[in-house]
């Protein structure tokens, strides 16, 4: 467990119960699950650490709102208006995760490049991809390198050379003892 601004590790504080949905065989179903809450020691504050199957702030599965992002159709069984608030949260997660690259690499490369460029990677991720992007969401901007070489002769237009994933897969990944950038 890491911090996510320091990225030092968390002291294990106390668990919280959680409800997740999920569509099941006979439909909508509920499971009460728990998560552990980390302090962190040099911030002084608590980070809750959830599985890859929850989404922060959602009520259902990864792979539910997944199903429904990709149109795909068997998806989710929530509501009509569940489903397109998903489509309109994940609009603003992707519109704040191309601006945070691109203010990374210093607006070298346009939004709509780095978008074709991050589109086709995540076609590579499979059924990772939404929780490639959340990860990248959830990271601040001066964490970004545990994702991407973003060196300007790697990224430029065209060349979609994106990292691949870390081995322990994203933002959750033990870091490797050296001072962030």
């Amino acid at each position: 467990m890491l911090c996510s601004t320091c990225l030092r590790p968390l002291e294990y504080a106390f668990l919280r119960k959680r409800k997740k949905r999920y569509t099941g065989e006979d439909g909508p179903a509920t499971e009460t699950i728990t998560v552990v809450v980390g302090h962190c020691l040099q911030d002084g504050h608590y980070s809750t650490i959830f599985s890859d199957e929850i989404v922060k702030n959602k009520q259902y599965c990864i792979a539910d709102i997944r199903s429904v992002l990709e149109n795909k159709a068997d998806c989710s069984l929530a509501s009509p208006r569940t489903r397109a608030y998903w489509k309109s949260w994940f609009r603003g997660v992707w519109d704040a995760v191309i601006q945070n690259i691109q203010r990374y690499i210093g607006s070298t490369v346009s939004e709509n490049d780095i978008a074709s460029m991050l589109h086709a990677f995540l076609k590579k991720c499979g059924e990772d991809w939404l929780r490639y992007v959340l990860d990248l969401f959830s990271t601040e901007c001066n964490n970004l390198c545990m994702f991407f070489d973003l060196i300007s002769p790697t990224i430029g237009i065209g060349s979609e050379k994106l990292r691949e994933l870390h081995v322990d897969e994203g933002a959750d990944a033990l870091w490797r003892g050296t001072k962030p950038p």
